[in-house]
Formats: C-alpha cells, sequence, structure tokens
C-alpha cells in the first residue's frame, strides 16, 4: 500500500522548454478553457485565443477550504470547477504572488510546482464534489507526476496572479464491494487557453476503520516510540536551494558517505509549525513537503555536479512513487543523483526517500533553465 496526499526532449520554437520527459502538446490552445476579465487585461489578446464556455469559470473567490483539504483559506488556490461528462471536469486556480513559500524564489517567473499544488487541490476538489467522495474519508496518491510543457507560460509579469484552468480527466475507476477503490486523475493545465502543464496521479480510497487499522499495523513493525520526535537537523543555507527564507528549507546538509557515486545525501529537517507544509495535522509526513524536499536535493546535485550555473532552476517535470509512510518518530534521508543534461538543457535527477534503511518514496525530478532573465536570485 502506498501512502501519500501523491529520455530527454526539449519544447518546439512555439511551445518553448519542457520538461525532460515531454510529450508534445497536442494543438496550439486548448478549446475548453475560459477566459477571465483579469486574464484579458494581463494579456489583451488572450480572449481573442480563448473559446469561451457558455458559463465561465470565475476567479473570484476560492472554493470551500475542507474540499481543497487546506485549513486555512489562503492556503486555497482553486476558485471554481464544472462537470463536462461523468469523467471529464474543469477547475480554475490562482496563484497567489505575496505566499509566504511559492513567492519566496527569483523574480521573473511563478512556480511551476505552485501550480502542480493548485492541480492537486483541484483533484480533491473534483472527487467532493462531483464523484460523490465524502470529506474525512482517507485516500492517498500512490503516484504523482507532472510536466512543464512550456515554461514561458510562467513568467511573472509582477501585477497579476497567474490564473490557469486544468481540465481533469478520470480513467482506471475500480470499485471495492461497491464503494470506490482506486483511480487515476490526468490533467492539461492551460494559461491563457494554451497548454502549459500536464498533471497525474493514481489515488486508493479506504474506509476511516481500514486506514487507521492499516497504520496501527504498519507503525507497530517499526522501532519507533509514539510521540517521541528526533531533534531536527540544522537546514542547508537557503540560497543553495534558490530560497531566501531558511523556514522553507527542508534538507539539511549533505551527509557523509557520497563516495564516488555521485549520489548525496541529506537528512530531512521537518517544522511542522510550517503554515503551508503543514497547514492542518498529517499522521504520517506529507507528499508535498517531501516533494520539494526531492526538489532541494536535486537542485544540491545538480549544482554540485556543475550541471546547473544557479539554484534558481525550474522543476520542469517530476514523477515520484510512494511505496510507504514516513513516520515523524525517526529521521528521514534523501538522496539525489544528477544524470547528464540533454540535448534541451534539462537535467533529470533520480531521487530516493529512506527511513529504517528501507526505500519509501523514489523518482525523478528534472531541472532546466527558466527561458529568460531571473532577478533577484538567491
Amino acid at each position: 500500500m502506498t501512502t501519500h496526499d501523491f529520455d530527454a526532449d526539449h519544447g518546439s520554437a512555439e511551445t518553448g522548454p519542457r520538461g525532460c520527459g515531454s510529450r508534445a502538446a497536442e494543438g496550439g490552445t486548448l478549446g475548453w478553457a475560459s477566459a477571465e476579465d483579469n486574464d484579458a487585461r494581463r494579456h489583451p489578446d488572450a480572449a481573442s485565443r480563448t473559446v469561451l464556455l457558455p458559463e465561465p469559470l470565475s476567479f473570484e473567490q476560492t472554493v470551500p477550504r475542507a474540499i481543497a483539504h487546506r485549513r486555512a483559506v489562503g492556503e486555497v488556490f482553486v476558485t471554481d470547477s464544472r462537470q463536462l461528462a461523468d469523467d471529464d471536469f474543469l477547475c480554475a486556480i490562482q496563484l497567489p504572488r505575496g505566499h509566504s513559500l511559492w513567492a519566496d524564489r527569483a523574480r521573473g517567473f511563478h512556480d511551476p510546482f505552485a501550480a502542480a499544488e493548485g492541480a492537486r487541490q483541484s483533484a480533491f476538489v473534483v472527487l467532493h464534489r462531483y464523484l460523490g467522495v465524502p470529506v474525512g474519508l482517507p485516500f492517498s496518491m500512490q503516484r504523482f507526476a507532472f510536466e512543464v510543457l512550456d515554461l514561458a507560460a510562467f513568467q511573472d509579469d509582477e501585477r497579476w496572479p497567474l490564473a490557469a484552468v486544468l481540465r481533469y480527466r478520470i480513467t482506471n475507476l475500480q470499485l471495492r464491494g461497491g464503494e470506490l477503490g482506486s483511480l487515476t486523475l490526468t490533467a492539461e493545465l492551460a494559461v491563457d487557453g494554451a497548454p502549459a502543464m500536464t498533471v497525474s496521479g493514481d489515488a486508493v480510497f479506504m474506509s476511516r476503520d481500514d486506514y487507521e487499522a492499516l497504520r496501527a499495523f504498519q507503525r507497530a513493525r517499526k522501532p519507533i516510540e509514539p510521540g517521541r520526535i528526533p531533534p531536527p537537523a540544522a537546514p542547508i543555507d537557503p540560497a543553495e536551494v534558490g530560497r531566501r527564507d531558511v523556514r522553507n528549507v527542508v534538507i539539511g546538509e549533505p551527509l557523509e558517505g557520497a563516495g564516488d557515486s555521485g549520489v548525496i545525501r541529506h537528512p530531512v529537517v521537518i517544522d511542522r509549525s510550517h503554515p503551508a507544509f503543514f497547514d492542518h495535522d498529517y499522521d504520517h509526513v506529507p507528499g508535498p513537503f517531501l516533494v520539494e524536499g526531492f526538489r532541494q536535493a536535486a537542485i544540491v546535485a545538480a549544482l554540485r555536479a556543475g550541471l546547473v550555473a544557479s539554484p534558481s532552476v525550474a522543476m520542469a517535470g517530476l514523477l515520484v512513487d510512494f511505496a510507504g509512510f514516513g513516520e515523524f518518530e525517526a529521521p528521514l534521508a534523501l538522496s539525489a543523483v544528477a544524470g547528464p543534461v540533454s540535448a534541451g538543457g534539462c537535467v533529470p535527477v533520480e531521487v530516493t526517500l529512506e527511513q529504517f534503511d528501507e526505500r519509501i518514496a523514489h523518482g525523478r525530478v528534472d531541472l532546466r533553465p527558466f527561458p529568460g532573465p531571473v532577478t533577484g536570485a538567491p
């Protein structure tokens, strides 16, 4: 049971750089996207490039925080949703410009990972609003992936928040005893009607009783003392991972023993008072926090291998499979090893998460320089 809330190529001249494992976008615009008046002001030709829905999606206010799995209203990025068919849905998201985590970056571009967080919240909205999944029913992402198709779409004009529309499709829906057991969600994200990112994930559902029994069984087999939290490691210099605020650093200085393999290992630095990563209580280390750890470990590995010139690089792609829960009562270690730079300038980095000498997550982070000037770099 996996457990969390989730060959080189380059873009054409029309779509711009994409992730290391890119797929060509279909067409130049997505006819299902809606144009909001603020987007039309930000990009005057947006309305002419977008086919409007009969009732355009709204960016006026957020959806209820509970269905986005957030405690704080300020952490909700989803503003509207619509069902097109039994397995076809739209969601609107808006990324804040002054967020304590997602705006802790070099100026010039929005963070694609913030858009992926909006997509993650959108998946919850779809499940609760349209598939009858009750709020509070335990479910988790066993696999989470995204790929940036056009980094230029994330350019920050420093005037307007980034607004985007996702089209979600449901596949591989499986029932267990007449109840929803698992499914796959795939999404295309469009900015101003043009494809900018793809997102996908595999979700597994279970009853509250089954979840609690599973967690009790798993924890009983681990050498932990419930409630006894080890002291956190000291965080690495924020500038090494493209951050300014040390509170947003989630890895420590590299551990000993990298050897000649090129693998760099880091302790995971957990601050459970962090307002974004730990917006609400968890009984395990949450997936989005671990993905940020993968990103930071990948940046350090690529920098120290001389494969990127600056820590202010885009996470242009991600694929991660979760094989177990991370517990708070024992140290976690992240490892990363950077691969060769692709012909398109993308750096693939293999990443692994371990606890109790067992792998509990594994995947790849694709790093790519932003396609334009980045100012205010750490």
